[in-house]
């Protein structure tokens, strides 16, 4: 960097003027600029005297008017030069000079330093690889090459300049797509992905694609009341259509709530701007706060859910603006469509929206199976929500393969992927590995301007995707490798279980069947049976406290009482369990009116004409259903602990050091716990009768893994000899399924196989005409075709190759064909090389 004089002037602008005023300069320049920047992308730069230089420019230059001078015989890009430029014609603009000859200056008038567009560039792609490189980190490297001290100025100019080396390129890409053709509404979403989206004629299955979306937290913008100094207004907006605009997505604030009736005396305006709902998510911050009446099963899941998430998030949505970004995304990677959360966790409302615009557009081409954490619950909230007719048929709700963990057997069942028809071996978990990625942007987005921060989403939105497209290839062969194996070692498994239990294929259909109808068969107690359990522990409490077994405790702090003297003289008790006798006898007439009061009332509502004796047949069973109760309740709660224990592993991959830190310290206080839990678990378990094996940590990890507690649970069904509720049969039926979904996962790779080969046989066509168009009118712009189709033909070349490698795995089914895109015009081929 090369400072110059300082200008002796008065400015009486606030900073708000200057930065508003500013933006609107760079606007008018703009259309100049992008002429300016491809002359010298596509053309050698020269100096003023006509030569051209040696080398490409440098990195950061004065402008001529400040310092007259010539250019400096050393042009690398590690030094500061000066040198002098004239402008073509005396209207000719300061920076539109500079950029024909490749810099930029970081005001849009009479500029005083210039950045080459090459460390503009540079930086771009450092960022894009590595989030977390800061413009002031990448400021002070320059300086330390350059053996400059570093000044906050520089990196302020940087940014400046930064954000219009991004327009410039992006009015470069609004071109290209005009060339394209494809500068039409929605065009980016219904091409984003080849293999999902590039549906070819004569497929013989109707499409399907197969997404993903989730909330994530990381990604937040920290409200300006809570920053010093006055706020800096920015009224540029994002550049794509990635976003989904807040007004789009409080269309359906209201959603839920409206459907729910309200309690006596609880009403609600309904022009409060959703303050109510963003209220009840920051007392409770849970999805099953806006459930109609959920089932018992599916609402579980959502409270297991809620509690598996942080404890302090209640507390940050007043001091966040923005809380982070929900995000949906295909099967291979490539985001739809996101939106930001604002101060709130993940409400209804941000679903609802991603969902709406999926419909529009995709709803009338193909069906879309979306996973989604309570993909259980949410499927019942779209189907009573506006959107539940055009949804209807449509959305198909799936819980991710990883977060199944936290749901119940009976919804495993339903809504997780082993078990339903067309997954595939999809796990739905794109969202954490693209989580994962954009967690690095948090740091230098936090505290940034709105426009920034989506400038820099935006920015690692659009290199994730071209990674994810660069590696489609490499995932269709990964998959297909994976699902062949799967197949030849699940049917050799398949033969031995079949020959060794002596069942058909067929029997795992129908023990699946089987299971979801128990289950779902499992109703709640009658009122008649819980008031006899009830009646059964108020009875207990009455025999502990004396009236019916002397030998309890309350008749011994009685008989101690009354004993008092000889204990004092005999014995020699201390002042302090006198105290405590005293208290005891005290207390034990008040246990005993209590539980007498209790076991009236209940033989009242029983309408018994005799009560209960110790000794009867249905005191004993009752308290044979009270222990059951014991352990099932212990049950629970070694679940909850394991459940919570793995939703504490998977953070700890995507998560900063100090959070990892503290949730490997409280993961050695939660294995304490499940130990303990397991510990009161097998003693229930022995109690019961007949009592039921004792289990170990290992075999816990199993169940919890496979959703499998359910089966645990002691119900008045015995199920134990049913052929689904054997380990063996249970395990033959994973296999089973397991192979199914794998054939069905090489059905829908030959279909993206064609798709995108397909796709870039097509895309090199679309580049060759538009080149030709183009290069009558702006010979530059064709150069720029041309550089970008010469940039796919690359990328394009491993991925055939990865194709190519997946056509010759040993029993590969497909082929690798070119075939035409419906509704697409066959005569574009002709004529192309």
């Amino acid at each position: 960097f090369v400072a110059s004089s300082p200008r002796v002037r008065r400015d009486k602008r606030t900073r708000r003027d200057r930065t508003n005023l500013r933006n609107i300069e760079w606007a008018k320049q703009l259309p100049q600029l992008i002429d300016a920047y491809l002359v010298w992308k596509h053309s050698p730069p020269t100096a003023s005297d006509g030569t051209p230089f040696a080398s490409p420019p440098n990195d950061v230059l004065p402008d001529s008017s400040e310092h007259p001078t010539t250019p400096d015989s050393d042009t690398s890009t590690v030094n500061s030069v000066s040198a002098s430029f004239s402008p073509s014609s005396p209207s000719e603009l300061a920076n539109v000079t500079l950029a024909t000859q490749g810099y930029l200056g970081v005001s849009p008038v009479s500029p005083v330093v210039a950045i080459s567009f090459q460390v503009l560039e540079c930086y771009r792609q450092l960022h894009a690889v590595c989030p977390r490189l800061s413009i002031q980190a990448f400021c002070q490297g320059l300086c330390g090459l350059q053996l400059r001290a570093f000044l906050s100025t520089m990196a302020e100019q940087f940014s400046a300049c930064f954000d219009v080396y991004l327009d410039v390129l992006h009015g470069i890409d609004t071109r290209v797509k005009e060339a394209l053709g494809r500068h039409e509404p929605e065009w980016r979403m219904r091409n984003a992905c080849a293999p999902c989206l590039y549906v070819l004629e004569g497929e013989e299955a109707p499409p399907v694609l197969l997404a993903t979306m989730d909330g994530n937290s990381s990604l937040k913008l920290v409200d300006d009341s809570f920053r010093s100094g006055e706020r800096r207004v920015d009224l540029r907006t994002t550049r794509t259509d990635l976003y989904l605009t807040n007004e789009e997505v409080d269309i359906f604030k209201d959603e839920v709530r409206k459907r729910k009736k309200p309690a006596d005396g609880d009403e609600f305006d309904s022009n409060d701007d959703g303050e109510r709902e963003e209220a009840e998510w920051i007392n409770e911050d849970t999805v099953t706060n806006h459930v109609d009446e959920p089932s018992e099963g599916t609402s579980l899941c959502a409270e297991r859910w809620r509690n598996a998430g942080p404890e302090a998030r209640k507390k940050m949505f007043t001091l966040f603006q923005i809380t982070g970004i929900f995000a949906t995304l295909c099967r291979h990677g490539q985001v739809l469509v996101l939106c930001d959360m604002i101060r709130s966790g993940e409400l209804m409302k941000y679903p609802l929206a991603i969902v709406n615009k999926l419909l529009d557009v995709y709803g009338k081409d193909m069906k879309i199976v979306l996973g989604y954490d309570i993909g259980c619950e949410f499927a019942k909230i779209l189907q009573k929500s506006t959107l539940g007719p055009r949804a209807k048929g449509v959305i198909e709700p799936i819980v991710p393969a990883f977060h199944g963990h936290s749901h119940n057997r009976a919804c495993q069942l339903d809504w997780h992927p082993m078990y339903r028809a067309g997954a595939g071996k999809e796990d739905f978990e794109g969202c954490e590995h693209f989580f994962s990625s954009s967690n690095a942007l948090a740091s230098g987005t936090r505290l940034s301007s709105d426009f920034h921060r989506h400038q820099a989403i935006e920015g690692h939105i659009q290199h994730w995707n071209k990674l994810k497209h660069a590696e489609a290839g490499k995932f269709i062969f990964n998959n297909y490798r994976q699902a062949l194996q799967i197949i030849d070692d699940g049917e050799r498994a398949l033969d031995v279980y079949q020959r060794d239990l002596k069942i058909a294929a067929g029997n795992f259909e129908r023990y699946l069947q089987e299971e979801r109808d128990y289950l779902l068969g499992l109703k709640s107690e009658p009122a008649e049976y819980t008031l006899k359990l009830e009646y059964a522990q108020a009875l207990r409490k009455l025999e502990d406290a004396g009236l019916i077994d002397s030998r309890k405790k309350d008749r011994v702090a009685i008989d101690r009482f009354r004993n008092l003297d000889v204990l004092i003289i005999k014995e020699g008790i201390t002042e302090t369990e006198i105290r405590r006798i005293r208290r005891e006898y005290t207390a034990a007439p008040k246990r005993v009116q209590q539980a007498q009061e209790e076991v009236n009332r209940l033989v009242e509502a029983l309408d018994l004409d005799t009560p209960w004796l110790p000794n009867c047949d249905e005191y004993v069973k009752a308290c044979a259903e009270l222990d059951r109760r014991k352990y099932r309740l212990a049950l629970d709660n070694l679940e909850r602990l394991v459940v919570q224990r793995l939703f504490e592993l998977n953070k700890l991959g995507l998560n900063g050091y100090k959070l990892r830190d503290k949730i490997g310290k409280a993961l050695k206080t939660r294995a304490e716990a499940i130990r303990k839990a397991l510990a009161k678990y097998n003693r229930y378990a022995g109690e019961l009768k007949p009592p039921k094996p004792e289990l170990s940590v290992a075999e816990v990890m199993e169940l919890v893994s496979l959703g499998e507690f359910d089966l645990l649970r002691e119900t008045r069904q015995d199920i134990r000899e049913k052929p689904w509720a054997q380990r063996t049969h249970r395990d033959a039926m994973g296999v089973y399924f397991n192979v199914k979904r794998a054939r069905e996962e090489i059905a829908r790779l030959n279909v993206e196989i064609s798709r995108l080969f397909s796709a870039m046989v097509d895309d090199h066509v679309d580049h060759y005409h538009a080149a030709a168009t183009v290069r009558d009118m702006s010979p530059t712009l064709a150069r720029e075709l041309a550089l970008r189709q010469q940039y796919l033909n690359v990328v394009n070349e491993k991925t055939v190759a990865w194709l190519l490698k997946t056509s010759q795995l040993p029993g590969f089914s497909g082929t690798l064909r070119y075939g035409y895109r419906v509704g697409r015009n066959k005569s574009l081929l002709v004529g192309v090389p």
